[in-house]
């Protein structure tokens, strides 16, 4: 495919349209479908706290932050995750 260039966007042809608007849509619509099986089943969110956590001391967050990866790993049904 040749590239072109232009000296002012007023030279450039229109861009190509769809034949409809349903065409754009009915293409959205079947790649989201394709995505959501390809995704499978998904974890439910993290049932620890959201949000900003305050601790009193850098240890302290060190600490959980380990227990949160830790969590992340086993899965939080406390199966280990496969991959």
């Amino acid at each position: 495919m040749p590239v072109q260039r232009y000296r002012h966007i007023g030279d450039m042809p229109p861009p190509p349209r769809a034949t409809s608007a349903l065409a754009g849509l009915r293409a959205a619509c079947a790649s989201t479908a394709l995505g959501s099986q390809l995704a499978g089943d998904r974890r439910p969110p993290s049932p620890g706290p959201r949000g900003v956590q305050r601790f009193r001391s850098i240890e302290d967050a060190a600490a959980a932050r380990l227990r949160w990866e830790a969590d992340e790993l086993r899965g939080h049904d406390g199966q280990h995750l496969q991959e």
